[in-house]
């Protein structure tokens, strides 16, 4: 599943740049590098981004449409006219990333000047103290939205005694934010709108109730011989469900405290027993389609994909794996409201950016000029480059502004405490007999322990 979502990446940002072409519209003015940042890029040999996906170099890349040629020619104009080499560069495959940043870092010889990383693998380097606070640096404000706009979240995730070590261009670049999709035929089929989450987020009105109103409504036995040919969702990947519902009800796994920067195990919070009830409730009204027998660990993908279950409940990432040849129309909302949250929620993580210890701050100066001017967006509508990807616009004009909102990130604070599973809750929900408190009591000893060593490094 993981190998999965780093292909999303990929796939995302090759697609985000497949636009429509923006008539009229140039590149943007390329910034002039001051003398002290091109000598030291120079001396460094260039700036390389080092990924897990793709290689970008301006030489050899192909532009595929007139926004990626666009891309192309500002960069190119970047680099020439300031006399610099900046390239992206695929350094190791996702099994082998996180132990060649540690490695090649402590070894005094980075795989490369900026390096990107899942946010867990990047907090693993900060605790070994491997990485730069690259807030420290004289060139990026990594507080502005313009030229390129930082990741907010990412900054205040990152910030560890009033210094910052990890940052991210743009929101839902990840495609990690829990949201919930829905087949539009078979919302017509059982007399609903096939537009109705739109209608129902739009209008404020998407909330646990209504969605448990619409599973029931979505579960059909069609022909009358007493058995469920359609349910409402898969009877399956308890951790994104329960994900979903939590962030939804505006509950965490681990929360974070404002003043100390330190964990704590949220779990014992109402709002989070909530979510766990909301969960169990949902299993015991029938809503979900049962794992067929013999079925592949994957069955959700075509039980969704063929018409069995009406709604699916995942990351973003599945609009660009599965969903991309799927025959029937489908949508994307955030999930629903839960009774305690004021507003939607977006939770979800990105895919950060590090500096390595090993630099001085004259480097770090370069490395984040470069970057940033890297990172300049030729296109001023960040929607064009999406538009292409979804059966409906509403899925960029409504769901995707809300996974851009920064005020409305909440950030997985539970992957920054090593070997903490919140499938310890989410899988034993199928099996268990009593109440959500009860079911959380059983691994609070557990993950009590791990939240106190995680802390440890903080």
């Amino acid at each position: 599943m993981k190998n999965k979502r780093m292909v999303a990446f990929f796939v995302i940002v090759m697609l985000v740049a497949m636009v429509l072409p923006v008539f009229g519209q140039g590149i943007p003015k390329v910034p002039k590098a001051p003398a002290s940042v091109v000598k030291t890029i120079n001396a460094m040999g260039g700036v390389t981004i080092g990924n897990w996906w793709a290689d970008y170099d301006v030489n050899t890349v192909a532009p595929r449409s007139d926004s990626e040629e666009r891309q192309l020619e500002f960069r190119k104009a970047l680099l020439k006219d300031n006399g610099i080499v900046i390239r992206q560069k695929n350094i190791a495959g996702w099994n082998e990333m996180s132990q060649l940043a540690a490695t090649s870092i402590m070894a005094g010889k980075p795989a490369a000047q900026v390096l990107v990383l899942q946010p867990d693998w990047a907090l693993a380097l900060y605790r070994q103290n491997l990485l730069y606070p690259v807030s420290d640096n004289r060139q990026v404000n990594l507080t502005k939205t313009s030229p390129v706009d930082w990741n907010k979240a990412v900054n205040d995730t990152f910030t560890f005694n009033k210094k910052t070590y990890a940052f991210a261009d743009g929101y839902g670049g990840s495609l990690h934010t829990a949201v919930v999709v829905w087949n539009k035929r078979l919302f017509k089929e059982a007399g609903l709108n096939e537009n109705l989450p739109y209608d129902l987020q739009r209008d404020g009105k998407w909330t646990w109730d209504e969605y448990l109103k619409v599973c029931k409504q979505l579960t059909r036995d069609i022909n009358n011989d007493g058995i469920i040919d359609i349910y409402a969702m898969p009877r399956d990947l308890s951790t994104e469900i329960l994900d979903a519902l939590v962030c939804s009800n505006g509950a965490m796994y681990v929360g974070k405290d404002a003043k100390t920067g330190k964990l704590f195990n949220a779990t014992n919070k109402p709002e989070f027993i909530e979510a766990v009830q909301f969960f169990l409730r949902l299993r015991d009204e029938g809503v979900m389609m049962p794992r067929p027998e013999g079925s592949e660990w994957n069955w959700h993908i075509p039980a969704f994909q063929d018409g069995k279950v009406a709604m699916r409940i995942d990351q973003q990432y599945i609009v660009n794996n599965d969903l991309a040849n799927m025959k029937d129309d489908w949508g994307m909302v955030l999930p629903p409201r839960g009774p305690r949250a004021k507003t939607y929620t977006v939770f979800a993580d990105e895919n950060v950016m590090v500096v390595p210890s090993t630099y001085n701050r004259d480097q770090v100066d370069a490395i984040m000029w470069a970057v940033q001017a890297w990172l300049t967006p030729i296109d001023t509508d960040w929607k064009l480059g999406l538009y292409p990807i979804y059966r409906d616009r509403r899925a960029i004009n409504e769901t995707w502004v809300y996974i851009r909102d920064p005020k409305l990130q909440m950030w997985r604070n539970h992957l920054h405490v090593p070997g903490l599973n919140r499938g310890g809750i989410a899988w034993e929900i199928w099996y268990h007999d009593g109440e959500a408190a009860q079911l959380i009591e059983a691994v609070s000893p557990q993950w009590n322990a791990l939240i106190e060593d995680a802390n440890e490094d903080i």
